[in-house]
């Protein structure tokens, strides 16, 4: 077996899900860019894209255990849980940082590449926390991709926005000190002044790693994922009832909002 047939077969990752790596993303010697599948129903009619957040500066390698990287993980695996044949894959980037030339979104296409190859026309959820949020805004452009979230979304003013067929919730605590969230609200009111379905959700206490009301952060991404696309997983509807229920009804009917929870 060659080099690359090795880096290109698929493996399995620590936690179970299916992994595979792009050799062809190697430049230099950098690591490569992987995509871990937690769920690949034969039969997907979603799939959810999650990516994680990192640094503005950075060419360490990311690992499955890096903190940033794990910090997803739970919110694969909520999305996996979902009702219907919805497709969760993990993108982990070749490197930490965003390093000016905006080295994760090219692997954010190229794992939207092998997400269409997986599942040809199928419309695709793209969540990121942080610099994967910012990832998301940036190839939210793509024909495919339906929703995005973004959480503690790292924004920048002149940053690309997805387009008029894609909706796009971004959720932001009020106590983040990382990101900010007068930018994210920017973002959001530049987007429904141009007619685009734009949400923000402010979490009250919510800090920037989620931590902070974290099963709250879990619940508003899998209902936003799930009630999105409930036409396309055969689901009801109209979102759950209760607290949370009701603000992901305004987000996914409103066509644009800025809601508190």
């Amino acid at each position: 077996m060659s080099a690359t047939d090795d880096l290109t077969r698929p493996v399995e990752a620590e936690d179970g899900a299916r992994e595979r790596s792009d050799a062809a993303h190697d430049r230099s010697g950098m690591p490569s860019a992987s995509l871990a599948w937690d769920a690949q129903p034969a039969g997907a009619t979603a799939v959810a894209l999650v990516m994680h957040g990192g640094a503005v500066e950075g060419l360490e390698p990311n690992r499955a255990w890096s903190h940033n990287v794990a910090r997803l993980v739970p919110f694969a695996r909520a999305l996996k849980r979902v009702p219907g044949p919805l497709a969760v894959a993990r993108l982990r980037f070749r490197v930490r940082g965003w390093n000016g030339d905006a080295m994760p979104v090219e692997d954010a296409r190229w794992a939207l590449s092998q997400v269409r190859t997986a599942y040809p026309g199928v419309p695709i959820a793209l969540v990121g926390h942080s610099m994967g949020g910012r990832v998301a805004m940036h190839v939210g452009d793509d024909p495919s991709v339906r929703l995005v979230v973004g959480l503690a979304p790292w924004v920048e003013p002149g940053d690309p926005q997805p387009g008029a067929d894609t909706r796009t919730v971004l959720l932001h605590g009020d106590r983040d000190v990382i990101c900010s969230l007068a930018r994210t609200r920017a973002a959001v009111e530049q987007m429904q002044a141009r007619g685009l379905d734009a949400s923000l959700v402010r979490v009250a206490r919510g800090d920037h790693a989620m931590l902070v009301r974290a099963r709250l952060w879990t619940a508003l991404v899998t209902e936003i994922v799930e009630s999105n696309f409930a036409r396309e997983l055969g689901g009801a509807p109209e979102p759950r009832s209760g607290p949370i229920g009701a603000v992901v009804a305004r987000v996914v009917h409103s066509g644009g909002v800025v809601v508190d929870v």
